[in-house]
């Protein structure tokens, strides 16, 4: 994924599936990738990616609609 950016990074996965459903109603391919370690309580972040290329705009819908649950 060395030409992918993370747009967002927190500790619950629905709120990055929150993240990844607003980018994709913009037509901005995103994944969810989990960094968790579960064999330690979870422990670590997950990630929603986005390509380089979408990276700035991206940025842009998040701020203008940021996710709410």
């Amino acid at each position: 994924m060395s030409d992918w950016r993370a747009v967002y990074e927190g500790p619950l996965e629905w709120q990055a599936e929150l993240v990844k459903a607003v980018l994709e109603e913009h037509d901005i391919q995103a994944v969810v990738l989990n960094l968790r370690d579960r064999s330690y309580g979870n422990f670590g972040r997950i990630r929603v990616m986005v390509e380089e290329g979408d990276f700035d705009q991206a940025m842009m819908y998040l701020r203008l609609s940021p996710p709410n649950p």
